[in-house]
């Protein structure tokens, strides 16, 4: 019993113990540690944690792609400046003069780099330094203290002499649709580009670059140029000259166009302001863009035959009114008597039929009773016979107007065909014709009509008229801007000139 007792006292000594050992502990840490200590504890503790996949060395080999000993002059690879971004830190070095920079304290990871040397375009890119073995079997500090290996080779290329490439050409466009040529395109903005995403530029550039010999790291993610993208803007005759990066095997570039907005001169059915019937040669406000669909080339055609619409009034007949008549030595119409007035709900025409011509006639028509109470005579005319002759007032429940087709033969008008009568003609219309442009000389034209059925009878050529032309637009095939300007591709060889037209068809019209 006085054992136990013993032992318990024994252990309640033990922890008071223990517990002023701890207090004393504390205290003293607060009293002697400082705010920067514990920061740089902190820092070390997490650079250690860095670290458990081991300390990687990493090298940036850059290359010009202008060197070679064909090349009587080669592109410096020294001095080029690397910058490197990882867990929260900036790294730099120079390239020596084999294009080498060395990183000897990095960590697995991705990493940000930059790289700038003189007369090249300069480079970002995202590296991948995690290598491909895994660490067995490792303590933590041999994880810690071990060093392994990534680099990355790096494609730089010229934008100055003497390894740029020079591109050159004419941008063109469909100004003017009167015509079968192209016109040159003043004041467009060119852009010539590396199309990084073309499989050509991958497999040539990126793939070869993705890791060292005996592992993965230092394989490139993401690849891009900051001044890779060279513009410039056209001439008054269309003309562009880009200086752009090249290789000694070829760089894909592609072109591209701005938008461009300008007019255009063109044959319209309508007058574009006021949408009326007007064949003629007009100028419009257009757009090029690959982001909208051309428009349609307007069919114009290069002569229309304009008939002046029938006359007669629309209305009914609810009783037919009768006449009577007198006619001189020559046939012309002196006197009308009305021998029955009818009834008409509107206005009737009259007129003479079956013999004689010329004659014109007005009917005196009471609207509130719907008679016709009397004839005036406004021209005589010649040749009617009170025997073989009638008058008769009339009105049409409809009315058509006549449809003409001219026929062009080497650009002499020679026939007018009358593809539709029409419908409600009492008297000979007009027939003109109505092209987009002017005539040296105008037709001269004759039409006659039934006046039994109220329809245009025939057109006659008097004088065919000069200065037809057989056609007016031309088989142009509606193009656009690229939706994509991988259609405009190019091959960039180092010192070397290229021409490249680009044609940027017949545009939106606005």
């Amino acid at each position: 019993m006085k054992t136990i007792k013993k032992l318990f006292m024994n252990r309640i000594i033990f922890v008071i113990v223990t517990l002023l050992s701890v207090g004393f502990g504390l205290a003293s840490c607060n009293k002697d540690t400082t705010e920067e200590e514990i920061l740089k504890n902190q820092l070390a503790t997490a650079d250690s944690l860095l670290k458990r996949g081991g300390v990687i060395k990493y090298t940036v080999k850059i290359v010009s792609t202008a060197n070679s000993s064909i090349l009587k002059s080669k592109m410096s690879i020294e001095n080029a400046n690397v910058t490197i971004y990882q867990n929260n830190k900036v790294y730099t070095a120079i390239t020596d003069a084999n294009g080498f920079a060395i990183f000897p304290d990095m960590r697995i990871g991705t990493a940000a780099v930059n790289v700038k040397l003189k007369d090249h375009a300069e480079v970002d890119y995202v590296a991948d330094l995690t290598p491909a073995d895994n660490l067995i079997n490792l303590s933590q500090g041999q994880m810690v203290n071990t060093v392994r290996y990534a680099s990355t080779m790096v494609p730089m290329f010229p934008i100055a002499a003497p390894g740029a490439a020079t591109i050159t050409g004419k941008v063109t466009a469909e100004l003017d649709l009167t015509n079968t040529v192209p016109e040159p395109a003043p004041n467009v903005t060119v852009t010539a580009k590396v199309d990084v995403d073309d499989p050509d530029f991958v497999s040539r550039y990126i793939t070869p670059t993705q890791g060292t010999t005996n592992s993965n790291a230092g394989r490139i993610i993401k690849f891009a140029f900051q001044d890779a993208t060279i513009s410039t803007q056209t001439d008054a005759q269309g003309n562009y000259t880009l200086q752009v990066p090249a290789a000694l095997n070829g760089l894909p570039i592609k072109l591209s166009v701005a938008d461009y907005q300008t007019n255009q001169k063109l044959y319209l059915e309508n007058d574009p302001v006021d949408g009326s019937f007007k064949p003629g040669e007009y100028t419009v406000p257009i757009i090029f863009s690959s982001n909208t669909e051309p428009s349609p080339i307007p069919d114009v055609k290069p002569i229309y035959v304009k008939v002046d619409e029938p006359t007669a009034l629309v209305g009914y007949i609810l009783s037919e009114a009768s006449f009577s008549f007198e006619t001189d030595a020559e046939g012309g119409v002196t006197s009308i008597n009305v021998t029955k007035k009818g009834k008409y709900t509107h206005k009737p025409f009259v007129n003479i039929r079956n013999t004689g011509e010329g004659a014109i006639l007005d009917a005196v028509w009471n609207a509130t009773t719907g008679e016709v109470e009397g004839v005036t005579i406004i021209n005589k005319g010649k040749g009617y016979s009170t025997t073989t002759s009638y008058i008769k007032a009339a009105l049409v429940t409809s009315k058509r107007t006549a449809q003409i087709t001219p026929v062009l033969e080497k650009n002499q008008l020679t026939q007018l065909i009358v593809t539709d009568k029409g419908y409600g003609y009492m008297i000979r219309p007009t027939v003109k014709i109505v092209t987009p442009y002017n005539l040296v000389t105008q037709p001269e034209l004759y039409s006659t009509i039934d006046l039994w059925t109220y329809d245009l009878r025939s057109v006659l050529i008097v004088n065919s008229g000069s200065g037809f032309k057989t056609t007016l637009n031309f088989p142009l095939t509606p193009a656009r801007i690229p939706i994509s300007s991988n259609d405009f591709k190019i091959s960039a060889l180092t010192s070397q000139s290229t021409i490249k037209n680009l044609d940027m068809g017949t545009g939106k019209r606005l």
